[in-house]
């Protein structure tokens, strides 16, 4: 999580202005940055990789996820758990295995976004700056793209979108510094934004609405989509660590 700019290095750019960029096979560095990366799982990562995986998502967490705690805001969160040669375990000769589903650390590469909370009703701030990773030959490449037409042209819309609608729980203005979540808590962190199979089980309970003090259509929808599901998730976990309101 990145809680100030000076955490986030690399020059910065602007949603219009243009840097040169392509990735292929023909690279002798292809596949390469799929290995040695500290790759960061957002909750909205695990809802995608939970549709090309064949599997739950408790059994997704459990073989390719790693539990950390951001040492600056004490959130817990989740990164690719690598194999034993430090490559991505979703890796194969061709590329990616999951790529119409891969997370957004691997889909804005090479650039890294971050975004903060803006005033109510306006948009998040973004920030979008370069990665150049040592060895990645793929700057060389001719292709122009702008920060605003590698967004769309890697269908990452849907993942910023996500990730910026839960900008307000990470940043909640109740968060007093470094959270010090207990045991429980986490286990609430990580069962409501990332182990929806498990979460959902839970919302289904026929008195989960009254119990949780959740508008029962909220509640609906939430069992007939994952997009809904995890925004239940995300208002459910705001009341549970900082009470009702803001």
């Amino acid at each position: 999580m990145i809680e100030t700019q000076a955490d986030m290095g690399g020059q910065r750019l602007e949603r219009d202005q243009v840097f040169n960029f392509a990735c292929h096979p023909g690279l002798a560095c292809f596949n390469s940055c799929c290995r040695d990366k500290r790759l960061p799982l957002w909750p909205y990562d695990l809802l995608r990789l939970r549709r090309s995986l064949p599997m739950d998502s408790a059994r997704i967490l459990e073989k390719y996820a790693e539990l950390e705690f951001d040492p600056r805001s004490g959130w817990p969160s989740l990164r690719l758990r690598l194999d034993d040669q430090g490559r991505c375990p979703l890796l194969t000769p061709e590329g990616c295995g999951v790529y119409a589903h891969r997370p957004a650390a691997c889909r804005i590469y090479p650039l890294a976004w971050a975004a903060k909370p803006a005033a109510e009703g306006l948009p998040p701030q973004e920030l979008f700056v370069r990665q150049e990773t040592k060895g990645c030959l793929g700057w060389r490449e001719a292709r122009e793209h702008t920060p605003a037409t590698w967004v769309a042209d890697q269908g990452l819309e849907p993942y910023l979108e996500a990730n910026a609608a839960l900008l307000g729980l990470f940043f909640h203005p109740k968060r007093r510094g470094r959270l010090k979540l207990n045991q429980a808590q986490t286990h609430a962190v990580i069962a409501s934004l990332y182990n929806l199979d498990v979460f959902r089980q839970a919302v289904g309970q026929a008195d989960f609405a009254a119990r949780a003090g959740l508008d029962p259509q909220a509640v609906q929808r939430a069992l007939e989509s994952d997009e809904a599901l995890l925004s239940l998730g995300r208002d459910w976990l705001a009341e549970r660590l900082f009470g009702p309101g803001r």
